[in-house]
């Protein structure tokens, strides 16, 4: 069963973004593991949010779909909180928010291969 939620979030924003999507519309370990990639390097500051949106603008996108249909509501607070998601990339110091919540989307990140797991043994 497709996750319509993702499907529909993803398609909403940019119908390529469903590229990134698995058959059965869940995102693809891939690009789960490089979502999780470019979150540390952003937190150990082995890049900046300019340089994500150079290499990779996706994230910016896929991070937040990932935290919608994945993550606790907990997560998602904490995305609203960090100021770098704004848009505004013209810093390089990420804030005591943005840090937090790289942390928190680092660790649903690492969950997500056993959450998989675990749909597929049900």
């Amino acid at each position: 069963m497709a996750n319509q939620f993702l499907v529909m979030y993803l398609d909403a924003i940019d119908e390529r973004l469903l590229d990134y999507l698995d058959e059965d519309g869940e995102l693809r370990l891939d690009t789960v593991k490089r979502l999780r990639y470019y979150t540390t390097a952003l937190l150990d500051g082995s890049i900046s949010p300019a340089a994500v949106a150079e290499d990779w603008a996706d994230w910016f996108d896929l991070a937040p779909a990932f935290v919608a249909a994945y993550a606790p509501a907990e997560v998602e607070e904490l995305e609203e909180a960090a100021e770098f998601m704004d848009g505004d990339l013209g810093y390089t110091v990420l804030t005591e928010a943005d840090k937090t919540y790289l942390q928190a989307l680092e660790l649903q990140l690492d969950m997500y291969p056993e959450m998989r797991m675990d749909e597929a043994e049900e």
